[in-house]
């Protein structure tokens, strides 16, 4: 058994690294541009996905949260598979994962298959992501119908 009150300390923290910070810097095309373009009226596809993924991870934060305020303790193997399939988007949100594929410019099908395989593996990943945290979600309302039938049972 694992506190709750450490699951919500590590999930509070991934939910500050997935934040895009990013977009208030100061050569931050999102927000002010010297010569208009669709660049800036468009908010691009990455900042989207990172406040999605941030607004998931602080929903799942807070329900840690309420966990541990009721003192319920969680199952180690339960809390390590959900952190362990989030880590990765967490990472993937902050990293590009092209650069880490050395990409083969002088081959166009080569090339075409390796942006694919990026492709393929940030949809897995987030994939991974949205389904470890709609089991959460399950897991927690069951968790709490449980607790309030013993409550009545008291």
């Amino acid at each position: 058994m694992i506190k709750t009150k450490t699951a919500f300390t590590i999930f509070s923290i991934l939910t500050i690294i997935v934040f895009p910070y990013y977009i208030f810097g100061y050569n931050s095309d999102t927000l002010s541009s010297i010569i208009p373009g669709w660049n800036t009226t468009i908010i691009p596809v990455r900042i989207m996905a990172n406040l999605i993924k941030f607004v998931i991870l602080g929903v799942v934060s807070f329900y840690y949260y309420k966990l541990s305020v009721n003192n319920i303790k969680l199952d180690v193997k339960k809390f390590l598979i959900h952190l362990s399939l989030t880590i990765p988007a967490t990472l993937a949100a902050k990293l590009n994962i092209y650069q880490f594929v050395e990409m083969n410019l002088h081959n166009p099908e080569s090339f075409l298959s390796q942006i694919q395989m990026v492709i393929y593996i940030n949809t897995f990943i987030n994939i991974l992501f949205f389904t470890v945290q709609i089991l959460f979600g399950v897991y927690y309302f069951r968790s709490g119908k449980n607790n309030n039938s013993l409550a009545v049972e008291k």
